[in-house]
C-alpha cells in the first residue's frame, strides 16, 4: 500500500469534521490528535502515533469525516487514495486485517463514546491513545448488517467477494481423511469450503499421522493437536481438519486443530469435539460444515476475532435445517455430534456478543445431547459435552450473581474431572481446576465463606501446575492473575502481610505476559489488582511505598481503560486512585504534623481514628477482573 508523503506544520488542520473522505493516512512521524465538535467546545477523541492509520473508515464507507485530524508538531503523512487504498484491501489480506485490527477496539465501545457534558475542552481527556475514535455513533461492533447503512465488516467482504486474487482472510487445510482411498471424501470437504469468499482451502496429500483406531486417550490427542499446529505453523494457516472414513464408507468423522490454541469459553472447541457427516453428503450439510468450521477458528489477534465474529450467524442460520433434520443414515452417537456442534456456534455466538439468550439456546443443545449419552458407554463423550455445559451455567451464574448456579457448576466440574483426570487430559484438568477456582472466588464473594476463598486458591495452583509460562503464557498469565486477586481478598481478611506481598507478587508475574501493547485490557486489570494489593499493603503496614506504587498502578490502569472507552472500569479505577492518594496525603500530612509539634497524639486516639478510616476503605475500595 503505497502513497504520497506529506509534511504538516505543529497545529495544522489535516482534515475536518464534516469534510468528504477522499483518502486514508499512515502516520510516518509525529503525532496527531483527533478532536469531536460538542456542545460544550472541543474535546479530544485521541492522540495517535507513527505507524497508525486514520481516516479509513470513510473511504471505507464513503461517509463524511466524523472528527478533526491536527498535527502535534511536525508531522509526516502518507497518503493514501481511495482507489489505492481500496486496492489493496482486495489485494493484500494482510492489509485488510491490520485495517480490521486499528478498528477492532474503537467499535468495541463505540456505543459509549457518547459526548459526555463534564468534558468541556480537549485537555479533559488524557492525551493517551484513544482507542474509540471518530466512529462513534456509526457502527456498533457486533454483528453487520444495520438497516440502511453499510458496515466495515460488510464492505471488507464485499471486496474481497470480487477479489481476482487467491488470497483470503482464513486460511483452512484439510489433511486427507484416513480410509478414503479415492480422495473423493476429502475433496468434497475442500469443496464445501472454497466456495465462500473469505476462505482459503487446500488439502493435504497425507493424512494426520496418527492412528484413528488407537484408543481415544489424552495422549492420542495431544499427538493429534502438536502435529496438526506443526503443519498448521509451517503453512502459516488457520485450521486444520483431519478425521477418517468409516470402514464401510458410510460416515466422516471429523475433528478440529487450531493453530490459535484451545478457547476457554462458551463454544470453544475441545480437541475432543468431533462432528460426523454421512459421506457424499448434499449442500444442507455442507453449510452446517462451513457454520462449525468457523466457529472451530480460535482467533491469534484482536483482528482476525473482529473478522469471524460477524461470520457467524449468518453461517449459523443458514445451517438449522441440517441441525433440526440430522441424517437418519447416521448413529444415534453420531446424530448427537451435529446437536454439540451446533451448540458451539450457538454459544460462540452468545459469548461474543454477550448475549445470555444465546447462551440459554446452546445449553438446550446440550442438556438434549446428554439425555441420550451414558456416562458409563461413552464416558469421554459425556466429558466432553459435560464441560460445554458447566462453561455456559458458571457465565449464566457469575452474570446474575446466582450462588446456586455456581455451586451446581462446581459440583458437575469435580465429577468431569474423574474422566479429564491429570494423569489422562492434564490440560483440560487444568482448566476445570482454574474454572473451578473462578466459581469458587465468585462464591466467597456471594456468600462470604472464607473456606471457599482458600479452596479456589488451592484450585489456581492446581492449575498452575500443568500451565506453565512457556507453555501457555496467556492461560498462565489469567491464573496468576486470577490467584493474586484471591489472595489479596484472603490477606485482607486475615490482615497478614505475607498474603498480600504473595497476592503483589502473583500478579506482578502475570504482567510478564500481559503486556500494554498486546494485550492491553488484561494488562490493565493486572496494573489494577497490583494497585489493590499495595493499597491493602499499604494501610496495613502504614508504608507510604506502598500506597505510592498503588496509585502508580491504578493510574496506569486508568490509563488505558480511558483510551478504550471503558467507562465503568475507568470510574472504579479512578475512585480507587483517589482513594491511596488521599490516604498517602493523610500520612504525610500527620508527618508534618508530628515534626511541627514535636510530640505524637495519643496513641488510644490514633488507633481509634485508624479503625473508622480503615473501616471506610474496606467498605470502599473496589476491584475488578477481566478475563
Amino acid at each position: 500500500m503505497q502513497g504520497m508523503e506529506k509534511i504538516y506544520a505543529d497545529n495544522e488542520i489535516i482534515f475536518r469534521e464534516g469534510d468528504p473522505s477522499s483518502s486514508a493516512f499512515v502516520i510516518i512521524s509525529g503525532q496527531v490528535e483527533l478532536l469531536k465538535n460538542a456542545p460544550n467546545g472541543r474535546i479530544r477523541l485521541a492522540m495517535l502515533s507513527a505507524g497508525e492509520i486514520i481516516g479509513e473508515m470513510g473511504i471505507v464507507d464513503k461517509s463524511a469525516r466524523s472528527a478533526t485530524a491536527r498535527a502535534v508538531g511536525p508531522v509526516t503523512l502518507d497518503i493514501i487514495e481511495r482507489e489505492g487504498f481500496l486496492a489493496s484491501l482486495k489485494e493484500q489480506p494482510d492489509v485488510a486485517l491490520a485495517v480490521i485490527g486499528n478498528l477492532a477496539e474503537r467499535l468495541r465501545n463505540s456505543n459509549e463514546m457518547a459526548i459526555r457534558p463534564k468534558v468541556a475542552n480537549v485537555n479533559s481527556v488524557p492525551s493517551a491513545k484513544l482507542a474509540t475514535l471518530s466512529t462513534a455513533g456509526k457502527l456498533s461492533g457486533n454483528l453487520p448488517g444495520a438497516a440502511g447503512q453499510m458496515s466495515l465488516w460488510d464492505a471488507i467482504l464485499s471486496l474481497f467477494k470480487k477479489s481476482p486474487t487467491k488470497r483470503r482472510l482464513l486460511d483452512i487445510r484439510v489433511a486427507r481423511l484416513a480410509g478414503d482411498e479415492d480422495g473423493s471424501q476429502t475433496n468434497l470437504l475442500v469443496q464445501a469450503l472454497s466456495n465462500q469468499p473469505e476462505l482459503r482451502v487446500k488439502a493435504y496429500d497425507e493424512p494426520l499421522p496418527v492412528d484413528n483406531n488407537d484408543e481415544l486417550t489424552g495422549a492420542f490427542f495431544q499427538t493429534a493437536m502438536l502435529t496438526g499446529r506443526r503443519w498448521l505453523a509451517k503453512n502459516k494457516a488457520d485450521l486444520l481438519i483431519w478425521g477418517d472414513v468409516n470402514e464401510v464408507s458410510t460416515v466422516i468423522h471429523l475433528r478440529f486443530i487450531s493453530l490459535g490454541g484451545e478457547a476457554d469459553h462458551p463454544g470453544g472447541f475441545l480437541i475432543s469435539d468431533r462432528l460426523a457427516l454421512p459421506t457424499n453428503f448434499d449442500p444442507d450439510f455442507g453449510k452446517l460444515f462451513y457454520a462449525v468450521a468457523i466457529a472451530a477458528i480460535v482467533p491469534r489477534t484482536e483482528a482476525q476475532r473482529h473478522l469471524t465474529k460477524p461470520l457467524l450467524l449468518p453461517a449459523l442460520e443458514a445451517a438449522q435445517q441440517a441441525e433440526q433434520q440430522p441424517p437418519h443414515e447416521l448413529m444415534p452417537t453420531d446424530q448427537i455430534t451435529i446437536q454439540v456442534c451446533y451448540g458451539n456456534v450457538t454459544a460462540l455466538i452468545g459469548y461474543y456478543m454477550g448475549d445470555p439468550n444465546w447462551l440459554r439456546k446452546a445449553a438446550q443443545a446440550y442438556q438434549s445431547a446428554l439425555e441420550t449419552i451414558s456416562r458409563d458407554e461413552d464416558p469421554l463423550g459425556w466429558a466432553n459435552v459435560q464441560f460445554h455445559l458447566c462453561r455456559i451455567r458458571q457465565n449464566l451464574g457469575e452474570r446474575g450473581g446466582d450462588a446456586e448456579i455456581l455451586e451446581n457448576a462446581t459440583i458437575e466440574y469435580k465429577a468431569i474431572l474423574e474422566i479429564f483426570t491429570y494423569g489422562e487430559f492434564p490440560r483440560e484438568w487444568a482448566t476445570i481446576q482454574s474454572r473451578i477456582g473462578s466459581a469458587l472466588y465468585r462464591l466467597d464473594a456471594l456468600n462470604g465463606e472464607t473456606a471457599l476463598l482458600k479452596d479456589a486458591i488451592a484450585a489456581y495452583q492446581s492449575a498452575l501446575q500443568v500451565f506453565t509460562k512457556v507453555d501457555a503464557p496467556l492461560k498462565w498469565s489469567e491464573v496468576k492473575n486470577n490467584l493474586g486477586q484471591a489472595l489479596q481478598v484472603w490477606g485482607d481478611l486475615a490482615r497478614n502481610t505475607e498474603i498480600l506481598e504473595r497476592a503483589v507478587m502473583a500478579c506482578q508475574e502475570a504482567l510478564q505476559v500481559r503486556n500494554r501493547l498486546e494485550t492491553p485490557m488484561l494488562w490493565a486489570a493486572t496494573q489494577n489488582n497490583v494497585g489493590s494489593a499495595l493499597f491493602l499493603l499499604g494501610r496495613l503496614t502504614e508504608d507510604s511505598e506502598h500506597l505510592e506504587g498503588a496509585a502508580e498502578a491504578f493510574g496506569k490502569a486508568l490509563e488505558i481503560y480511558q483510551a478504550y472507552g471503558a467507562a465503568r472500569l475507568s470510574r472504579v479505577t479512578e475512585g480507587n486512585m483517589t482513594k491511596a492518594e488521599n490516604l498517602l496525603r493523610a500520612r504525610l500530612a500527620r508527618r508534618v504534623a508530628k515534626v511541627y509539634w514535636e510530640e505524637e497524639p495519643a496513641e488510644s486516639q490514633e488507633e481509634s481514628v485508624k479503625r473508622r478510616r480503615d473501616k471506610i476503605f474496606r467498605d470502599e475500595i473496589e476491584n475488578h477482573v477481566i478475563q
